[in-house]
């Protein structure tokens, strides 16, 4: 990995430790060294960002349950960058993190890279765990051939179709789909004018990210990696990158299927709360996000949510897309003093061990866990009456080949460029392909300055 991008992340790190003061311990021995409680039980600390109550606490009280010897305490950050910043500033101040849990594989990958993350090889063979079995051939991108996470779910993203106006409109639920077939449906779900209009599409949980739907986009035709070239130039040239722009451009300005960018902004549209109270047909979802269409209370509604996979540029797309594939990347950090310790809980975690997690929407990455008891954990009861289960078992159990990418440069400022040109195509201010040149050029700019 880059060496300057690992210098930036380890200068950020110790500047934080001189704020939050590498003194806190007021001389006492760090708690790294492990904490071993009475009748030598050990005691592990297991940071990650799902709040406790959403099922932490109860995996965590289950494993202390069952194992008296190694007691485990459950840490939780924000997964954001304060948060992340939080977490970091703890593994470098030795303050005890025995597992902890990635939620980007950037930000894993700056972690590697600074010596936090033991790798996972020894273990493995040791305790002949499966990885290949229990995840899959492709779970997992090694980093210089060796194994540092194992992913506890799988996030998926899909769309979810009102199936009231599909029936309407006597339009099948899609199976597999193209942006073109999208648009299609977009248009002829889209009904009415002015405050009773209902749009066709929007493309988003909450509001308008257009960096996030254009990696989604694309990737699901360039697969992995997909922003950058093998030269070190970005890939912004690449025909894909303008395709998307003139769909969405078509979604909003020339079909009027999909909620204008400007005006989505300035009044804070919610894609959750139109398509749930019938503003909006077919709406971009994750699995974390149903315990909204659940919630009857604060959403009543009586329509059956159906579900169709990530629309591809193309028919031969090989790929799903950016946004969807392994996540909760599980490690055990390098300075942990309790290693065969915290792999133990770990095995345990990734496998049966994050069931509670299931209802929150956090499907098991792990092959053997039983589909039909994860999509009623995820539907919750007699879900016949608010979701098409069909659909849904068939888009979050595809047996799919997700996108795993390994390079990040300059990632975040990217994403930046990506978004101020991307909103001036859909402001109507430049036309895509002068804003997909201008994203080349500024990205290429960043990209050489770091060589």
């Amino acid at each position: 990995m880059n060496k300057v991008k690992t210098s930036g992340l380890l200068l950020v790190l110790i500047l934080a430790l001189i704020v939050t003061g590498c003194s806190s311990n007021n001389g006492k021995p760090s708690a790294s060294a492990g904490e071993q409680g009475s009748n030598n039980v050990i005691k592990l600390k297991f940071w990650g960002a799902v709040p406790e109550e959403n099922g932490p606490k109860q995996a965590v009280e289950n494993w202390n349950k069952a194992n008296p010897d190694i007691q485990v305490e459950y840490v939780r950050f924000v997964n954001d960058e304060s948060g992340n910043t939080k977490l970091e500033t703890a593994l470098l101040a030795g303050d005890q993190v025995d597992l902890f849990i990635n939620y980007r594989m950037d930000k894993l990958s700056k972690r590697i890279d600074a010596g936090m993350v033991e790798p996972l090889d020894s273990f493995i063979e040791k305790s002949a765990f499966n990885v290949e079995e229990n995840f899959g051939e492709n779970a997992i991108t090694k980093f210089a051939d060796k194994t540092y996470y194992i992913p506890a779910i799988i996030l998926n993203d899909f769309v979810t179709l009102n199936k009231s106006f599909l029936d309407e409109a006597s339009l099948a639920i899609p199976e597999q789909w193209t942006w073109d077939q999208y648009m299609d449906y977009a248009a002829k779900l889209t009904k009415g004018d002015g405050a009773d209009k209902r749009w066709g599409s929007y493309t988003d949980l909450l509001q308008p990210k257009i960096f996030e739907y254009l990696d989604k986009a694309v990737k699901t035709e360039l697969g992995p990696d997909a922003f950058y070239k093998e030269d070190g130039t970005s890939n912004f040239d690449h025909p894909a990158f303008k395709r998307y722009f003139d769909i969405m451009f078509n979604l909003e300005k020339t079909l009027k299927a999909q909620p204008p960018i400007a005006e989505a902004k300035a009044t804070k549209m919610e894609g959750i709360q139109l398509y749930l109270t019938n503003k909006v047909a077919m709406h971009w979802i994750g699995t974390a996000s149903l315990r909204n269409i659940k919630n009857t209370t604060d959403y009543p509604h009586d329509f059956i949510t159906a579900f169709a996979p990530p629309p591809k540029l193309t028919e031969n797309s090989a790929y799903l897309g950016g946004g969807t594939g392994y996540l909760d990347f599980t490690t055990i950090n390098a300075r942990s003093q309790n290693k065969e310790a915290a792999w133990k809980f770990m095995q345990w975690y990734v496998t049966e061990g994050n069931e509670p997690l299931i209802a929150g929407g956090r499907v098991p990455a792990w092959k053997k866990a039983d589909k039909d008891k994860v999509a009623s954990l995820i539907l919750g009861e007699n879900p016949e009456k608010l979701f098409d289960v069909e659909s849904f078992k068939r888009v979050v159990f595809a047996d799919v080949e997700y996108v795993r990418d390994t390079k990040f440069d300059h990632l975040a400022e990217i994403q930046k460029i990506v978004e101020e040109e991307g909103e001036r195509v859909l402001i109507g201010e430049k036309p895509t392909e002068e804003a997909v040149k201008s994203m080349k050029e500024r990205s290429d700019k960043l990209l050489q300055s770091s060589k």
